[in-house]
């Protein structure tokens, strides 16, 4: 084996200072808040690495309208924002009671703010309330990835896309024993078999970070 002059760790931690970034002062403050809270709160918010994959996914799509399903308190938010100014609303879901107060409390401009909704409580309660989506993004709980995949393609507008995160789980899925006795790997399971069987979805499997899958409906 190829001895490199750096460890994965070393790797790891270059990708998560995303050495591409250039913030101005505001948004560094913003971004800087919002990642103290999840230290704070030890909430398992995107990393710099992947906000930044969702900068560019959102500058790709160019999306008017972001819908997400389990949203903590925004931090995503930020980078869709980064992503495409042209953004008209991101509707935030999130049922834990405690994040609607940071997200609130976070120095959003102005700008930014009058195109965040955020809604506290059941995403599939928000979900019926809109329509026209050109990305969902789906994570929060793994049991219901499915039945909002189901239940988004309705609301989905033409040539939109799901991005749904955490979808390799650890490879917990692809372990016969495990995806017969662990919940959410049962769950992801069900998930790709449903992707992979049905006539209404293109769909690619992207291995970054703990999986992320891509779908645009046919």
């Amino acid at each position: 084996m190829k001895n490199y002059p750096f460890s994965f760790d070393q790797l790891k931690n270059f990708s998560e200072s995303n050495p591409y970034l250039d913030l101005n002062d505001l948004d560094s403050k913003l971004l800087a808040y919002l990642k103290s809270k999840c230290s704070e709160l030890n909430f398992p918010a995107v990393t710099d690495d992947i906000g930044n994959f969702l900068r560019f996914l959102t500058f790709l799509i160019k999306p008017k309208r972001i819908f997400e399903f389990g949203s903590g308190y925004g931090q995503s938010a930020f980078w869709y924002l980064k992503g495409y100014s042209d953004l008209e609303k991101i509707y935030l879901c999130e049922k834990r009671d405690d994040l609607e107060e940071v997200f609130n409390d976070a120095p959003w401009s102005e700008a930014y703010r009058e195109k965040l909704d955020y809604f506290r409580g059941d995403a599939f309660d928000r979900l019926k309330t809109v329509d026209r989506i050109d990305l969902f993004l789906v994570d929060g709980v793994k049991a219901d990835y499915l039945r909002f995949l189901k239940e988004c393609r309705g609301k989905l507008s033409k040539g939109g896309v799901v991005a749904i995160d955490n979808s390799y789980w650890r490879g917990s899925f692809l372990d016969e024993t495990l995806s017969e006795t662990k919940k959410s790997a049962k769950n992801i399971k069900e998930l790709h078999e449903f992707i992979k069987n049905s006539d209404q979805w293109d769909a690619v499997f992207i291995p970054f970070v703990d999986g992320l899958t891509l779908l645009r409906a046919i």
